[in-house]
């Protein structure tokens, strides 16, 4: 008989020694433990009836439960993201309800001074450029009874108002005015409760860019566009503008003169050379439930020249605009670089008390217009005694203020809220 380590046959044949032929389809450990399924002991397949295998669950090619767990946060986190960023509680930048504005446009017929216009320009001369004279045709005492529309011994008190008036405002001579944007200087910014000192800086910066872009800016001043406008407000109160824009209305809410200051382009145009001067101020901006406001009160004189078709030399006319505007800004508002305005209070002359179209641009009274209608109410005032009655603007003009109806643009130390008055103060 062969030993032990020999088969009773002897080796086979091709063996490899005491090498066992099986020994390259032997399972391993690892193998066996990363089977799907198991194989039931004897024992177990006794009680387990006719099922001779049982499951492992996922193993080797399945996923773990931390990477289970992974993809679950994952999920959770993605939802939460598009949930909180179509419901969360806070506007988006920009968005939401805005102030509705207010306004108030009040047109100022020609003073005692008649239309302000600058004197014509000598060869080489500047100073004449800076001086101005009284628009031709009409004395004093007759341009304030065309002023007031009453008799001769209201126009004398018309004229010891417009001279009490302009000598109130001496001090300030518009010649000294900056020209341009140099007029819309800004206070220094500090910080409030709840808004830092970079967002009230940011927030007089916003208001300087309305004013500049709504009462310097050629393009809306003569060329109807009002884009540029339109760009700084909030999304909330473009739907007033626009209806302001396209139907002017006079009805302290729709008045495009309200939002902008532009002028009847087929009547006057800018004058060669001369630039707009700008005098007034921004008011620090303060704390208000929760907003920021502040108030932009500016006077601006624009040299235009009437339109002419036959070539003759014009005039140029003094316009003066004084806006007294209150802005008012939300962190949203910030956050998108808008403003909201909350009143608008804007007095213009030389303009005819009765301008249906102030609301829609301005069409500034002329020498020539104003020289015809002084010479109308010196006829009117040499016929035969009548009794009279004052005309509704006339009327209204007598009871702008104290002085009998003279408004001075110049004086920023009243409120510009009033009524039609009569242009006085000084001129450029």
């Amino acid at each position: 008989m062969g030993g032990r380590a020999e088969p009773p046959e002897g080796t086979p044949e091709g063996g490899a020694g005491g090498d066992d032929e099986f020994r390259s389809v032997v399972f391993d450990e690892s193998f066996v433990r990363a089977a799907r399924i198991q194989e039931l002991s004897a024992q177990e397949r006794l009680s387990a009836g006719s099922r001779p295998i049982r499951g492992r669950g996922l193993r080797g090619g399945g996923l773990s439960r931390q990477a289970l767990a992974l993809m679950l946060l994952v999920a959770i986190a993605f939802s939460a993201a598009v949930y909180l960023g179509t419901k969360h509680p806070y506007p988006t930048a920009g968005t939401g309800s805005a102030a509705e504005l207010s306004m108030s446009v009040v047109p100022l017929q020609p003073g005692p001074g008649g239309v302000p216009t600058l004197a014509p320009v000598a060869s080489g001369s500047a100073a004449a450029n800076a001086s101005a004279s009284i628009g031709a045709g009409a004395s004093g005492t007759a341009r304030a009874g065309a002023g007031t529309g009453a008799s001769a011994g209201t126009s004398a008190g018309a004229n010891a108002g417009a001279g009490a008036g302009a000598s109130a405002s001496t001090e300030v001579d518009p010649k000294d005015y900056a020209l341009g944007p140099a007029g819309l200087a800004l206070p220094d910014a500090a910080a409030t409760a709840h808004f830092s000192k970079n967002q009230v800086a940011q927030a007089l910066i916003l208001a300087q860019n309305y004013a500049e872009v709504s009462s310097l800016d050629t393009g809306v001043l003569f060329g109807g566009r009002s884009d540029s406008v339109r760009d700084l407000l909030a999304s909330g109160q473009r739907s007033q503008f626009d209806q302001s824009m396209k139907d002017p209305l006079n009805d302290g809410k729709h008045g495009a003169t309200g939002w902008l200051v532009r002028f009847d382009s087929t009547k006057v145009k800018p004058a060669i050379g001369q630039e707009t001067r700008v005098q007034g101020t921004f008011s620090a901006p303060v704390e208000v439930d929760g907003t920021l406001q502040l108030t932009a009160d500016h006077t601006f004189v624009y040299a235009l020249t009437p339109v002419s078709t036959d070539g003759a030399q014009q005039p140029t006319v003094l316009f003066t605009v004084r806006r007294q505007v209150v802005f008012l800004f939300t962190p949203a508002d910030l956050a998108a670089n808008r403003v909201e305005l909350t009143t608008s209070a804007t007095e213009a002359g030389p303009l005819a008390c009765d301008s249906a179209s102030a609301a829609k641009y301005f069409t500034p009274v002329l020498p020539a217009t104003a020289a015809s209608s002084a010479a109308s109410a010196a006829a009117t005032a040499s016929a035969p005694a009548k009794p009279a009655t004052a005309s509704p603007a006339a009327s209204a003009a007598a009871s702008a203020s104290p002085s009998g109806g003279l408004v001075d643009p110049y004086d920023q130390s009243r409120n510009a809220w009033s009524v039609c008055g009569v242009l006085t103060g000084p001129t450029p």
